[in-house]
């Protein structure tokens, strides 16, 4: 093919001369590029990072809960709990151990607390975490639930412990009677 003048046509060698279709390089390079960059600014609009706060205080109860119980199991001389209480703008999450003369903290977790309300239910109404109401679950040796309180409440040691993290998205926490926490609905 030989060019004929500035570009506009090409004339190939049968000498019919044709105007070009299609995109070159540097156009196509441009789009893509302008698109990505529209992409990624709809996505951040859309998709904050609010929408995964649930999620990440309810793996944060789930890990320090599963180690609550663990703790338990090893420390069958102490009383081992897990606590949830808001201090501040974050939830803090902790295992303590008391062994009668002093109590300490093993784990102190703090997730911020910011666009996400933890609510617990115990075979009633679902009673909403803060800074005057905190979750305290008493472990005994064995790993299991033998007490506890919420928002000053007793908890009931038979019937599983539902958390409920909830934001622009909700994620469920199970802590079972046997002290099995887990992320899902109690059944």
């Amino acid at each position: 093919m030989s060019r004929t003048d500035a570009g506009s046509q090409l004339r190939d060698r049968g000498g019919v001369t044709r105007v070009p279709n299609g995109f070159t390089l540097v156009e196509l390079v441009a789009v893509l590029l302008l698109m990505g960059i529209l992409a990624a600014t709809a996505t951040s609009r859309l998709v904050s990072g609010n929408a995964f706060a649930p999620a990440l205080v309810s793996q944060q109860i789930v890990a320090i809960g599963r180690l609550a119980q663990q703790t338990a199991q090893s420390r069958r001389d102490a009383t081992v709990s897990l606590d949830v209480d808001q201090s501040g703008t974050d939830w803090r999450i902790r295992v303590l151990v008391d062994d009668g003369s002093t109590t300490t903290a093993v784990a102190d977790e703090r997730t911020s607390s910011r666009n996400t309300g933890v609510t617990v239910t115990n075979g009633g109404a679902p009673i909403a975490l803060g800074p005057t109401a905190a979750l305290h679950v008493v472990f005994d040796g064995m790993g299991g639930v033998v007490g506890g309180s919420v928002a000053a409440a007793p908890l009931n040691p038979t019937v599983g412990i539902a958390i409920a993290a909830m934001g622009d998205s909700t994620a469920d926490v199970c802590i079972g009677t046997t002290g099995h926490v887990y992320r899902g609905v109690c059944t």
